[in-house]
C-alpha cells in the first residue's frame, strides 16, 4: 500500500459495478474515494470535498461529464481540480480537446491504467486542489 497523505478521488460513473472496481484498487493503495453515479451528485461531492483527482465519464445521467467539466473549472474552489475522462463513447479524441480534462482514457480501462492516471495528475503535496 502507497502512503497518498489521504488524497481524495472522485470515481464519477453511472455504472455501479466500474465504481466498485475503481474503489477497491484506489482504497488499496490508501486513497479516500467518494463516488457519485451522476454528474449533479459528482458537483456536490466535488464542491464539498474538493478532491484531489476526478475520474470521470462522459456519458452521466442529468448532467454529463463534459458539463461537469466546465462547472468545476468556472468555480474558483474547485477549478484546480484534476481531471482524468473516462469514456467507452466513440469520440474523436479532437472533439474532446479543449474541454478542460487533463487526460484521456477510452474504456475499458484497466484499474491498473486508471491507478496510474491518478498517480500522474495527482499535484504536489503542498499544492494540493483543496
Amino acid at each position: 500500500m502507497s502512503d497518498t497523505g489521504a488524497r481524495y478521488v472522485l470515481v464519477v460513473d453511472d455504472l455501479a459495478e466500474q465504481r466498485e472496481i475503481y474503489r477497491t484498487i484506489l482504497l488499496h493503495e490508501g486513497f479516500r474515494v467518494l463516488e457519485a453515479g451522476d454528474g449533479d451528485t459528482a458537483l456536490s461531492l466535488a464542491r464539498a470535498h474538493v478532491p484531489d483527482v476526478v475520474l470521470l465519464d462522459i456519458c452521466l445521467p442529468d448532467v454529463d461529464g463534459f458539463e461537469v467539466i466546465r462547472r468545476l473549472k468556472a468555480d474558483p474552489r474547485t477549478s484546480r481540480i484534476r481531471i482524468v475522462l473516462l469514456t467507452a463513447t466513440a469520440v474523436a479524441e479532437d472533439a474532446v480537446d479543449g474541454a478542460g480534462y487533463d487526460e484521456y482514457l477510452a474504456k475499458p480501462v484497466q484499474p491498473s491504467e486508471a491507478l496510474e492516471a491518478v498517480r500522474r495528475h495527482l499535484p504536489p503535496p503542498g499544492q494540493l486542489a483543496r
